[in-house]
Parts: structure tokens; C-alpha cells; sequence
């Protein structure tokens, strides 16, 4: 069902509940004090009746020569006509015997009431005859060891429909008053669904796969701030699916690359392969040959090293204890040293002494990677320096800041390259990165490592005048040498 249904339903059933009560409270009360009323004009005229017909019987009672039940009819007849309404007829009984009546009245009083007659105590009986409704009203007089029944019938027949009309015309106003509400509150729960099954309708769309609708509805109402929440849900999903979709493109890319990267040096592999196992070469061809197939697989055994530590970042937490900052960096300088010399270039070095907590031979990795690119971009003879220090600035209460610097004056990074530069398989030139052994994985490893480390990486770089590559990270008090 639904929510206009709902609330059309609910409030049919208060209205009803509401005015039947009321109603029939309001004419319950009016109804009563009719008939009240009603009776106690009864009562009265037959009191009436009562006082005139006694006070008639005096002389005769005091005189033994006459007989009341003879002069009764005359008494009744003159106080029926003299004193009672013409909407009251009398009835007049000597010893259970009526003596007396109205000619032209068709009612009775009934058996029941003539029996019920000669008690003392006043009595009254509300009889419906046809379509006629009355009061009988019975009083008795002690009369000369006889009893006199005075009996009086009084036409309420008006004040019975009266009661009726007014009920009925109350029926009819529940039910006008209930088809002209219900229409209203029709009207009215429309007006204030027709939000929500507009809002329902986005609901649809966006769940169809059209994700950048948004609801425009605007008001002070909960309906406003469910629209206000639903557009949030909706930027917050389109949000997560683009990443999605960034992911699964990147995930793509990276198959690609990859399959592009194997590629290549499994060709080379392969062709040099064959022809040492089909053709006979002279011993320094032979000796080449077996050189290219070295240097590829060691490429091949570096990406696929590159790679396991990626998949290893990327599953699950490293443990991380102290270590000090100047052993690390000279460790990386005992491993990058040898490399650099051959290429005739020069490595200046130096690092303050502090705590850092850290997985050392990952970021190990990552500094060698930084300087093994310084050594790639730079020129026979030029200046490479990997250098780390305290900053003056604290990080939080409990820690400061230390700083790690790679700087080389080599070719530089162009601006456009530098937002890229970590992403998997990118290279900035690609035929040099391939003579140097690399795949492009170098720097997202770096990325991958120091975003484990909560350490941040700032890439100042110009074209033509080197590259600096500044790694800050959160120091520690402890600290232990590198084994």
C-alpha cells in the first residue's frame, strides 16, 4: 500500500473514531434532556389532574347520598378538557375500571399499567403505538376505601422525531463530513508525497547505473534533508566508483605494461637463445650473445622483485622497529657507492644521527631507488648528494620532523611528468630507463613504501638543472645501529 494510502487510511479511521465518540456523546446528552423534558410536562399535567380531580371529589366523598363512581366521567370530562394540553389525554379508573376516556384517541393505556395502577407510587411508561410514541403517567386517590387510577397519555410523538432527525442528520454529517475530509487529506498527502516518490524516482535512475543524477528538491523538512543525504550518498558512491573504475583502468594498464615489459626482454632472451643453439659464433659473438641474455634476466629478476614488494605493501601491514637515520643512509651509500663510481660520478653524503621507526630494508630499498634514479638522470662527472637532517619543525608534541635529501644536476623531470612519476610501468624517458635495466616500477615502489611509513615525498625538479627528492618522516626516541 502506499504511504498516501497509508495516511489517508489512519486518518479516516481518527475522524471516524473522533466524531462517533463525540457525536454520540453530544447527541446522547441533547436527546435526554428532550425526553426530560418531555416527562416532566407528563408528570406535571398529570399532577395536574391529579389535584383537580381530588379536590372535585371532596363534596361528593362528604356526602353518603352520592356515588362517586356516577360523577367521575362529568369531573374527568371538565379536567380533561379545562386543564390539560391538547397533546394529553386522560384516562380515569374506579377500582381498576376505566370510568372514564377520550372518545377520539386511539391509544390505550396498556394491561400492564392498569394492573400496576392502584400502587401508591407514581409511575410513568414511555409506549411507541404505530407510528405514535407516548408518556403515560398513573397516580392513584384513596377514595372511601376505593381507588381512584388517574392516568394520563401525553403525545410525544414530535419530540420523538426531533430525536430521530437529529440523529440521522448527524449520520449524514459523519459521512459528508468524512468524504469532504478524506478528500482534503487525499489532496493534501499527495501534495506532501509527491517529494517522495519524486526522490523515489531518482532513486530508480540512480540505481540503474546513472550515477550523476541528483535530487534538486529544497525545503526546511525532513524531505529536504533526506534530499540533502541522498545527493551525499550519491557523491560519496559516484566517488567510490570512480575510484573503482581509476582502479580496474589502472589494473588494466598495469597488465598491459607489464605484458609490454616482459615482452621485450623475452624476446631479446629468446632470439639471442636461438641463435647460440642453432649457429655456430665465434667465441666473442658467443660471449655478446650470453651478455644480453645476463642483462636481460637480470631485468626480468628485478621487476619481478619490484613487484613482489609491491604485492607485499599492498596486503598487509609492515613491522616497523627504531632505526638510526645515520646508519641507514650510510648502508644505502655502501650499496649505491660501487654503482656510481663506475659511472664517473661524484656522491656527497652526510646525515644527523636520529631515531626514525621504520622497516629498514624496505626503506632501504626505497633510498637506493631515489639515488639509483639521481644516478640514471646525471652525466659522467657530475654531482649526486643523499644528505638527511633535523628539521626545526615537530610533526606533534611527542616527535620531530627529519628530512632526507637526493639532488642530482641532471636532466630534470618535466611538470607534467611529475604527478605520474610513481604510477606503475611509467617512465619519463623510456628508452634510457630500459638501457639502465629499468620497467618503471622504481618509483612506485618508493610511493607504495613511503605511504607505509606515513613519510611524505616532495619532488622539486627543472628541466635541464637537476632533480631534488625530499622524503620527510616522523622521528622516534629509541634507535638501534643496522645490522
Amino acid at each position: 500500500m502506499k504511504f498516501r494510502y497509508k495516511v489517508l487510511l489512519i486518518n479516516i479511521i481518527i475522524i471516524v473514531i473522533t466524531l462517533s465518540v463525540s457525536g454520540f456523546f453530544m447527541t446522547s446528552r441533547q436527546n435526554r434532556l428532550l425526553m426530560e423534558a418531555e416527562i416532566k410536562t407528563a408528570v406535571t399535567e398529570n399532577n395536574l389532574a391529579e389535584s383537580a380531580i381530588e379536590y372535585s371529589l371532596l363534596d361528593i366523598v362528604n356526602s353518603p347520598r352520592l356515588r362517586v363512581e356516577d360523577y367521575l366521567p362529568s369531573i374527568s370530562d371538565r379536567v380533561s378538557s379545562g386543564m390539560l394540553s391538547s397533546t394529553t389525554n386522560l384516562y380515569v379508573l374506579y377500582n381498576s375500571k376505566i370510568l372514564y376516556s377520550p372518545k377520539d384517541s386511539e391509544a390505550k393505556p396498556s394491561d400492564k399499567l392498569i394492573s400496576t395502577s392502584t400502587d401508591s407510587i407514581k409511575k410513568y411508561q414511555i409506549i411507541k403505538e404505530g407510528d405514535k410514541t407516548y408518556v403515560y403517567v398513573s397516580a392513584t386517590i384513596q377514595v372511601n376505601n376505593s381507588i381512584v387510577s388517574i392516568i394520563t397519555s401525553h403525545d410525544i410523538t414530535d419530540t420523538k422525531k426531533t430525536m430521530d432527525s437529529s440523529i440521522h442528520l448527524y449520520e449524514l454529517f459523519i459521512l459528508i463530513t468524512l468524504l469532504v475530509s478524506g478528500l482534503l487529506v487525499y489532496m493534501i498527502t499527495k501534495l506532501l508525497t509527491r517529494p517522495l516518490e519524486k526522490l523515489n524516482a531518482i532513486t530508480d535512475d540512480f540505481a540503474k547505473g546513472n550515477f550523476d543524477t541528483r535530487s534538486d528538491l529544497k525545503s526546511q523538512d525532513e524531505v529536504g534533508l533526506l534530499s540533502d543525504k541522498f545527493n551525499n550518498m550519491a557523491d560519496s558512491v559516484e566517488g567510490h566508483i570512480d575510484e573503482l573504475n581509476d582502479m580496474i583502468h589502472r589494473r588494466d594498464q598495469f597488465v598491459a605494461d607489464f605484458t609490454h615489459e616482459i615482452k621485450t626482454p623475452m624476446t631479446t632472451i629468446i632470439g639471442y637463445a636461438d641463435t647460440i643453439r642453432s649457429v655456430d659464433l665465434p667465441r666473442e659473438d658467443e660471449v655478446k650473445a650470453a651478455g644480453y641474455i645476463f642483462s636481460e634476466g637480470k631485468r626480468l629478476e628485478q621487476m619481478s622483485s619490484h613487484l613482489f614488494d609491491l604485492i607485499y605493501l599492498k596486503d598487509g601491514k609492515i613491522p616497523k622497529t627504531p632505526v638510526n637515520t645515520q646508519a641507514l643512509g650510510e648502508a644505502v651509500i655502501e650499496t649505491v657507492l660501487p654503482s656510481i663510481e663506475n659511472c664517473g660520478l661524484t656522491l656527497e653524503y652526510s646525515f644527523e644521527s636520529a631515531g626514525i621507526l621504520c622497516d629498514s630494508p624496505l626503506l632501504k630499498t626505497a633510498f637506493i631507488n631515489l639515488v639509483d634514479n639521481a644516478r640514471k638522470a646525471s652525466k659522467e662527472g657530475d654531482n649526486i648528494s643523499f644528505t638527511g637532517r633535523l628539521l626545526e619543525e615537530s610533526s606533534s608534541e611527542n616527535s620531530s620532523l627529519y628530512e632526507f635529501v637526493v639532488e642530482d644536476h641532471g636532466i630534470g623531470i618535466a611538470p607534467e611528468d611529475i604527478d605520474r612519476i610513481c604510477d606503475e610501468f611509467y617512465m619519463v624517458d623510456k628508452s634510457r630507463s630500459r638501457s639502465e635495466g629499468g620497467a618503471g616500477l622504481g618509483m612506485s615502489l618508493v610511493a607504495a613504501i613511503l605511504k607505509e611509513h606515513a613519510a611524505d615525498l616532495k619532488i622539486e625538479s627543472e628541466l635541464g638543472k637537476g632533480t631534488r627528492m625530499i622524503v620527510t618522516i616522523d622521528t622516534c626516541e629509541e634507535e638501534k645501529e643496522l645490522d
